[in-house]
């Protein structure tokens, strides 16, 4: 299960999926940003567009990447959403067996089933709020032999943040034994600074994957992409299909990632709503993890099983019952999306009602 399924659960009440307020996927609330979504508008009604295939390598967007983030365009591959690149990326790297950090985003290990990798799950601890200790992580893998380690940062479903060091030494430990390290930053954007998408980009041993769409309001287009070196980066895209994005896609996500009032406005308006936000929740006896993303995983102070259906019948709202994430006890954690103010406030009033 994951968060987002509004058509599923529109069918189920017989209404429209726009009648559902959707907590359940961290999504921007400010939609794809203006000079975006006007070139989304224009390049839909242009009929000799539509009739061009796309551009293989997603040029004008990795040109936007590359200079967003100052690096190598080489340095980037593009493709239908994070999730996606999941498969390529590992059978680029062929690993015999895996490291994850437990809880954590249901596709890692589905992927590497998929590919007879071997999982070592590693649980994170709820007294230490879901935080990857980065010194017992690493003991682990110096211990055992693993060809890949996975890192989530921001963690989800916690929004546990790692600074920049504490990564760079669980890359240098993974390189040191062997492994190589694939961390997730689906969520960085909100925290850019801590971003390795440099280091990445520099040399062997690391790779980063990263979507575009949860901060830029629009997963309906479904891209995402990954920053490594650019030898491992000509590897991922062999294996990805020949057009792997559309054309509509690569532009206006190229628009919305040389829009930097848009990022500024979107970090600023989510750092006071979530305070907000988990100082109400707070308040109602439920008890927050500590986040840096847009997003907060909530621990019930007793076991709800109907919490979810509840507020679905009731209040038309969709939140992510976290009861399919390993590692969580069930009925106990739900996460919420941080979404504008008068949308928080509305589920603040239908938790107490």
């Amino acid at each position: 299960m994951h968060g987002g399924d509004v058509w599923q659960v529109a069918e189920e009440l017989g209404i429209q999926a726009s009648e559902l307020l959707d907590f359940s996927a961290n999504i921007n609330p400010r939609g794809l940003p203006p000079r975006a979504k006007e070139r989304l508008a224009r390049d839909a009604s242009d009929p000799q567009l539509l009739s061009f295939y796309p551009d293989l390598s997603a040029r004008r967007l990795r040109h936007a990447l590359s200079e967003h983030l100052s690096i190598d365009p080489d340095a980037i591959v593009v493709g239908p959403g994070a999730e996606a690149l999941l498969a390529p990326i590992l059978r680029c790297l062929q690993p015999k067996r895996a490291l994850i950090p437990i809880p954590a985003f249901s596709e890692y290990r589905r992927v590497a089933g998929q590919q007879q990798i071997e999982v070592t799950p590693f649980f994170l601890e709820r007294e230490e709020l879901f935080r990857t200790p980065v010194d017992r992580f690493c003991q682990e893998f110096g211990a055992q032999q693993h060809d890949v380690i996975f890192l989530n940062n921001p963690h989800n479903p916690s929004g546990a943040m790692l600074d920049a060091e504490e990564v760079r030494r669980v890359r240098a430990a993974a390189n040191s034994s062997g492994a190589m390290l694939l961390l997730d930053e689906a969520f960085i954007d909100y925290t850019p600074h801590a971003s390795l998408v440099r280091d990445a980009a520099a040399a062997p041993g690391l790779i980063v994957l990263r979507s575009l769409t949860k901060f830029y309001g629009c997963p309906a287009l479904r891209v995402g992409y990954a920053v490594a070196d650019p030898a491992t980066i000509r590897r991922i895209q062999s294996l990805l299909p020949t057009w792997p994005v559309t054309q509509l896609a690569i532009d206006a996500l190229a628009e919305a990632v040389a829009d930097h009032e848009y990022a500024e406005a979107s970090l600023r308006e989510n750092a006071v709503r979530r305070q907000a936000l988990a100082s109400s929740l707070g308040a109602l006896g439920v008890f927050v993890f500590p986040s840096a993303a847009n997003y907060l995983l909530l621990e019930l102070p007793a076991p709800v099983p109907e919490l979810r259906a509840h507020l679905i019948a009731n209040h038309r709202i969709l939140i992510r019952n976290c009861d399919s994430y390993e590692g969580l006890a069930p009925a106990r954690y739900v996460r919420v999306a941080v979404r504008t103010a008068a949308d928080n406030h509305r589920l603040i009033r239908a938790f107490v009602s």
